[in-house]
């Protein structure tokens, strides 16, 4: 079974309640905390069940919902947050990734709006680079680096050793292939390994900050199995690493 397989598999029968923890926000940044200690997560700044709990707040500061993914606003200025965007972080709580998405592990997810603090790349590194690692029981066998420079979006595919693979994975590679691997890579892996043991398969997403990394994100169905591997055999391999896929429940 290729990888795209077993994620659609736990998307429908694998209710692990390990999921529904990645799946909460709010829960994730404990059961990180708990296994690195603090500060191995952004800032959390304020939490709410509205936007006009935030009227007053003013920026820089990131605002997202702790129920669901892909919902963001990075307000970079110093000011407050506008009645449009007030409206649209309202409308993200109604949306319901459980039977939209069709992802168990969102049902009992709160229905929150997270305020965290906006973090600033690392000396030299592109804005808004993001390190996932593909951890197999608790074993990285494949980092994709997700670029966003000049309103395009690049994905850089690697090894854990850091040496190139290759393939693509819904984004284009960046035009330059040759980037360096990010200061503090042996600690990523070290963290991966310790937030997916006992675990057959999670994603966990990193940020390389100026003198630390941030674990931003556990995520148990990448991309809701939707992305499609090439070649397709890239998508048989990594599902080789995944051991087992559990019974039925």
């Amino acid at each position: 079974m290729t990888f795209t397989d077993k994620v659609n598999y736990r998307r429908l029968r694998d209710h692990d309640p390990i999921h529904q923890v990645f799946c909460d926000k709010l829960r994730m940044r404990d059961y990180v905390t708990e296994r690195l200690g603090p500060g191995s997560v952004p800032r959390l700044l304020a939490v709410g069940e509205h936007a006009a709990e935030f009227r007053e707040m003013k920026g820089p500061f990131v605002l997202k919902p702790s129920h669901g993914s892909a919902m963001v606003n990075v307000l970079t200025e110093s000011r407050t947050l506008t009645s449009e965007e007030r409206d649209q972080a309202d409308a993200w709580l109604t949306r319901d990734f459980a039977w939209g998405g069709i992802e168990w592990a969102y049902l009992g997810a709160r229905r929150a709006l997270l305020v965290e603090e906006l973090l600033l790349p690392a000396h030299g590194v592109a804005a808004f680079t993001e390190y996932r690692f593909m951890a197999f029981h608790g074993k990285t066998e494949m980092i994709y680096v997700d670029i966003t420079e000049d309103g395009s979006r690049y994905r850089l595919l690697r090894y854990p050793d850091w040496s190139p693979m290759e393939g693509t994975l819904l984004h284009p590679n960046p035009p330059n292939r040759n980037q360096p691997p990010p200061p503090h890579l042996d600690l990523m892996l070290e963290w991966a390994e310790v937030l997916g043991r006992d675990i057959d398969f999670v994603r966990v997403d990193f940020y390389e900050l100026e003198d630390r990394i941030l674990v931003g994100e556990l995520t148990p169905y990448p991309s809701n199995a939707s992305v499609r591997f090439r070649p397709a055999s890239l998508d048989v391999w990594l599902g080789s690493k995944w051991l087992s896929v559990p019974p039925k429940r």
